[in-house]
């Protein structure tokens, strides 16, 4: 059984409900595209041995890609490996697209069993890489509170024993600026994880019980 098809639920699960139910936004545009593209640019920084450079593929996917887009992601992790926080991160030799699994984790007052695919882990701390069409600092900062990063990490952070996480996120625009935000337990922004997926969560809960 891959991680995509285990029963448990997931990050991705309780946004598409949240969407659904209409307590979360969706946003225009071609969510397929940005979810291939977003997929390519994770392999070919975290996952290299996934990129089938004869079919252009990125294998165990359905997706495939131009030279043009793989030369963008590779660019892109250039300038991401010249980042002085990403570079002293990596020297902490992270895992790499770890998967996590617990059953009946605990919510406030309901439980249940959560999956959760980490791009990097290293003990006490998770990290998560995006791609993004900003590009300034300020307006991905803005970008991690409308597309729900910060729930994401906290959940991240709950399911491992972390106390810290780290967003890296490189512009999809030239000069493909590198941004960084750092998350920690019960600062404002873990706070606002907590509250966002706690809803969430309790939303999926009482759907199935």
């Amino acid at each position: 059984m891959t991680y995509f098809d285990h029963p448990y639920c997931s990050n991705s699960t309780l946004t598409a409900l949240g969407q659904e139910l209409g307590l979360l936004p969706e946003f225009g545009g071609d969510k397929e595209n940005a979810y291939r593209m977003g997929s390519l640019f994770d392999a070919v920084v975290t996952e290299a041995h996934k990129i089938d450079l004869i079919q252009n593929k990125i294998i165990d996917s359905d997706y495939f890609f131009s030279q043009a887009e793989y030369d963008q992601c590779k660019k892109m992790k250039s300038n991401l490996e010249l980042n002085p926080i990403y570079k002293t991160f990596l020297l902490q030799n992270p895992d790499f697209q770890k998967e996590v699994y617990v059953e009946k984790f605990e919510f406030d007052g309901f439980v249940l069993s959560m999956r959760a695919k980490l791009d990097y882990f290293i003990s006490g701390m998770v990290a998560d890489l995006k791609s993004t069409a900003c590009t300034s600092q300020k307006s991905f900062e803005n970008a991690c509170v409308q597309f729900g990063y910060y729930r994401q990490m906290w959940l991240y952070c709950k399911l491992t024993g972390a106390k810290r996480a780290i967003i890296f996120g490189v512009s999809k625009s030239k000069p493909h600026n590198v941004f960084v935000v750092r998350i920690s337990e019960n600062d404002e922004n873990w706070k606002l994880g907590e509250r966002e997926i706690t809803k969430l969560a309790y939303k999926y809960y009482m759907l199935k019980n």
